[in-house]
């Protein structure tokens, strides 16, 4: 087998090894096995363990291609928008809808901090969501909106705010009502933080 088919098998192993250990852990990281994640993927523990260290090194790869999958869907989302003060709020009911999704829910927001660590948990946030509401951002300093030293400040306030209301509705049923209200206060600060020159 060439070097290249190696590197492809590899690469759609570790690929079917992700997919795998995410169904699996909608159930809860501490009922799941390695071995079992092994088995579902129909490979080897060595060939698990050739990509992955440990069964926490699988679960941040799974971690972080939700923390990707979000992104992307929040970029597809603003796209749709003619300003880019309604792209930032469009991306915004985006993230809060996507972490509504129970393997999102399960893995991303209620087990992803406790295993990972919070520190962790902000690192992977940051790299993927913090850096498209920052993108998206640039683009309202581009309009004049607000200064281009007002990013940081502005995308880590929008992006407090949405990760605690996406906490708060992960940790039980949330009425839809309630849901609506706390996007309208969100789309009231953004709009506030945003039109402030």
């Amino acid at each position: 087998m060439s070097n290249n088919k190696k590197i492809l098998l590899g690469e759609k192993t570790k690929k079917s090894l992700i997919e795998t250990a995410r169904k699996l852990f909608v159930h809860g990281y501490e009922s799941i096995s390695t071995p079992e994640v092994a088995q579902s993927s129909g490979v080897t523990r060595g060939a698990l363990y050739h990509h992955f260290s440990n069964k926490r090194d699988l679960f941040e790869a799974v971690v972080e291609t939700i923390a990707e999958e979000i992104s992307q869907k929040i970029d597809r989302s603003a796209e749709k928008a003619a300003d880019p003060i309604e792209a930032i709020i469009s991306g915004s009911h985006e993230f809060v809808e996507v972490c509504l999704q129970p393997d999102i829910r399960k893995i991303f927001l209620e087990d992803a901090p406790s295993i990972l660590g919070w520190k962790r948990w902000r690192e992977i946030d940051a790299r993927h969501g913090l850096g498209s509401l920052k993108a998206g951002l640039r683009a309202c300093v581009e309009a004049g909106y607000i200064e281009s030293d007002q990013v940081d400040s502005v995308a880590h306030l929008i992006s407090g705010a949405l990760n605690e209301a996406a906490f708060l509705f992960a940790e039980k049923d949330t009425p839809n009502r309630l849901k609506q209200e706390t996007l309208t206060q969100i789309d009231r600060m953004i709009y506030a933080l945003l039109r402030s020159t």
